[in-house]
């Protein structure tokens, strides 16, 4: 294991990085080709133990990872963080820097679990993708333009009160709306043409898309 001043790790191409909640051997294989940089976030790695990928590093507080010794000997950087004032999630962003991530096993399982990760992201800078079975989360830019086929599913959920949005291309448009996550939100929208715009100020939006988008709205960041 390391010392706490080397628990930063860098990386020129961006990360693949996983967690508890299981992913499919497809959604890994496509997500490595985009982000092929690997960490596991604790117990993550157990997700790997039958497989031929071996992970840069392992990052979190340990209460779930199985096998560090082995991890250890193939050459994995072991980052143990034991304070209990944040999530291995966020232990993991905290400490890496890469320019983009797509987080495969943070969306499948522990609903408390998926709640933090969304506050988390909304709370971070980075271009994080959450690409779960079914869906791509991730913080909407406070200007974001983007292209998807018409009729595409377009959810957006606040996680703060935003007020200044405006958008064009969406069914049902956004001006004028104040959104709230305990009032007014923004799910099953859905694009009417190509070409789709949001803005807004402050940030604090959440998008959920299907995951067949996420080339289309990775090579945006």
């Amino acid at each position: 294991m390391v010392d706490e001043k080397d628990r930063k790790l860098n990386f020129q191409k961006a990360v693949t990085l996983l967690g508890g909640a299981g992913f499919s051997e497809d959604e890994l294989d496509r997500s490595l080709r985009l982000a092929p940089e690997l960490v596991a976030a604790d117990g993550g790695a157990n997700f790997l133990k039958h497989r031929k990928h071996v992970p840069a590093s392992i990052i979190g507080d340990f209460d779930s990872v199985e096998g560090i010794k082995k991890w250890e000997s193939k050459g994995t950087k072991i980052i143990k963080i034991a304070e209990q004032n944040s999530t291995d999630f966020e232990k993991c962003i905290r400490n890496i820097k890469a320019p983009k991530f797509i987080c495969l096993g943070f969306a499948n399982e522990r609903l408390d679990h998926f709640l933090a990760v969304c506050s988390a992201l909304i709370k971070s800078n980075k271009p994080i993708f959450i690409l779960g079975s079914r869906d791509l989360i991730f913080h909407v830019p406070t200007k974001f333009n983007f292209q998807l086929p018409i009729h595409s599913r377009i959810s957006l959920y606040p996680l703060r009160e935003i007020s200044s949005m405006s958008s064009k291309g969406l069914k049902y448009p956004l001006k004028g709306i104040k959104f709230s996550p305990v009032d007014r939100i923004g799910t099953s929208n859905l694009s009417i043409c190509n070409e789709i715009e949001v803005s807004y100020e402050g940030g604090g939006m959440l998008a959920i898309l299907s995951k067949e988008h996420l080339e289309n709205i990775w090579k945006l960041f």
